[in-house]
Formats: C-alpha cells, sequence, structure tokens
C-alpha cells in the first residue's frame, strides 16, 4: 500500500538516498548532501528567474511498506517576468526510486492536486516550468527531461498538457575569448552582481538601456571532479540595436567573468520552435547538446 504524508525531518537523509539514486548517470551524479538538499531544494525560491514560495505542505512523500519511494515538490508563485499579482501553482520536481510501485506517480499527482485545491486565485498549474529550476539538478533547468516516459504518459492522464518544449545548448572554453566593443555611439556597460552566484550585465546607449545579459554560476560540491558551468538565463537585446553586436559584447564579456572564475561550460536553453534564436546561438559558438525539456500545464479548477 502506498500513503502519501508531509516531509518530515526524519524522512531527509531517506530523501537524499532517493534523490541521489535519481541523479546518477546523469550531468547532476555528483549527489547531495543533506545540507545541500534543503540549501539547494526545499528552500531554494526560484532565483533569480522566478519567484516561489517555500512552503513545507507542498513537500509531499510517498511510502510503500514504510520505505520511502517517491517525493513531489509543490508550490506556488510566479515568475520573475510575471505581474507582481500573479499567481500560478508550480509542480517543481517528482523523483522516484528505481523500484517504486507502477502507482507511485499517480498518487503523487493526486497529492499535489489536493494541494494545489487548497490554494486560492491561480492563473494556472505548471508542473516542471524550466525557469523554476534547482541550482544544483538538472544544470539549473527545471524542465522535464525527454527520457521520462512514465511520468510524461501520468502527467497527460491527470489532464497536463504538454505547452513547451526546450532544445539545451552548451559552449566550452579553454581559456579567455577575444571581446568585440559594437561601434554604437555613447555605449557603455553597467554590472549588477548579487554578491551570490547571479550576476547580469546590461548594455545602454546614452540614458537609454538597450540590452542585457544575466548569468548564474551553477553550485556544485568540493569533492565533485566535473567541469564547473554556468547558465546564461537570459540575453535580450532591443530590436533597433539587434544585429549590431551588443548581444555578443555582453555574452563575451560575460563568459570571461566567468572563465576567471573557474567556469569552462556555459549551458543556454532555445524554445524548440525558435529556430533563429538557435541559430544565432550557433554562430555564437554553441552547440546543441542531446537533452531535451518539457514543460506541462493544466487549468486551476
Amino acid at each position: 500500500m502506498i500513503e502519501t504524508s508531509v516531509l518530515r525531518s526524519s524522512d531527509v537523509p531517506a530523501l537524499v538516498r532517493l534523490w541521489t539514486q535519481a541523479l546518477a548517470g546523469r550531468d547532476d551524479d555528483c549527489g547531495l548532501s543533506v545540507q545541500e538538499l534543503k540549501d539547494r531544494v526545499l528552500l531554494h525560491g526560484g532565483e533569480p528567474r522566478a519567484i516561489l514560495a517555500i512552503d513545507p505542505k507542498g513537500w509531499i512523500i510517498a511510502r510503500s511498506d514504510g520505505r520511502l519511494v517517491g517525493f513531489a515538490h509543490c508550490t506556488v508563485g510566479r515568475f520573475s517576468e510575471d505581474d507582481p499579482e500573479t499567481l500560478r501553482g508550480m509542480l517543481r520536481a517528482i523523483i522516484l526510486a528505481p523500484d517504486a510501485p507502477e502507482a507511485t506517480i499517480r498518487i503523487l499527482l493526486r497529492a499535489a492536486d489536493a494541494y494545489f485545491r487548497t490554494k486560492s486565485n491561480l492563473a494556472n498549474i505548471l508542473a516542471f516550468p524550466l525557469e523554476a529550476g534547482y541550482p544544483r539538478l538538472n544544470s539549473g533547468r527545471g524542465a522535464l527531461s525527454h527520457d521520462q516516459w512514465l511520468l510524461m504518459d501520468a502527467l497527460s492522464q491527470a489532464g497536463y498538457r504538454l505547452t513547451k518544449r526546450w532544445l539545451f545548448y552548451e559552449q566550452r572554453f579553454s581559456g579567455p575569448i577575444s571581446e568585440h566593443l559594437p561601434q554604437i555611439p555613447g555605449l557603455k556597460m553597467t554590472w549588477s552582481d548579487s554578491g551570490t552566484e547571479e550576476f547580469t550585465l546590461q548594455a545602454w546607449s546614452g540614458q537609454a538601456a538597450i540590452a542585457f545579459a544575466q548569468f548564474l554560476e551553477l553550485p556544485q560540491p568540493d569533492h565533485c571532479q566535473r567541469p564547473l558551468a554556468a547558465l546564461l538565463c537570459r540575453l535580450q537585446v532591443l530590436p533597433e540595436f539587434q544585429q549590431r553586436g551588443v548581444g555578443k559584447w555582453l555574452l563575451e564579456r560575460g563568459s570571461n567573468h566567468l572563465i576567471a572564475r573557474g567556469v569552462s561550460r556555459l549551458l543556454v536553453d532555445a524554445p524548440h520552435e525558435d529556430a533563429l534564436f538557435q541559430s544565432h546561438l550557433r554562430r555564437l559558438g554553441f552547440y546543441e547538446q542531446s537533452q531535451r525539456g518539457y514543460a506541462y500545464e493544466k487549468p486551476y479548477a
């Protein structure tokens, strides 16, 4: 028999083992410690691309014969670019033991639905939104991996529909790269550093902001031997300044800052349907990774 309940402090070590099993063989195969699970998962508020509640009532575990076999992370919040009044339900993760009973996914999804029914005025319910990822898992991306077929099928049966598909790109560095200053009158750059792993570069023409780039350095434990990586969270240029080298300049400056900090991999997400952006990435030296990501949505009832 499978039973669900809210996560208790005594369950945390078992949850760490469960999550480490799920990460084995993937890009994030260095495992999690108890403290990392707390700081980088349970108490992570979605920064920098989302603003999410820290709600222990949404930390749902599933047990089979007293053994922890599954976990669902539910919360409410919004994306950084949403109107401040927007409130969305978000299913950030479902993690299963390799030998979890087949019904575990469906039972966790029903428990997630029960959680969201306790909330009011939700615009919608999202499952695995890319922007709500954890900084230590899946390279900061919240999207569901393309190989999770059983979970995809269970989401469909639970009323979710596939709304976004993502392609993942990467660029690798062996040393500092050349920077190319665009020939734009009055061009300057400002720097905003959160003091953590995130920083933003903004380009100006005179008094007008014309472009910005946001980077997130992905943390990993000291014992992990994988190359350090960072995520390009946003790169936006005003239409009248596109094709003039501004975005490339910000990308080069941000990349060199990361390289000086030991980062050798820069990752970026591209909507599946945005062929123009993908073409830009390839021209900038990025190559497509084999992994795909999927995000789901259903109406709030």
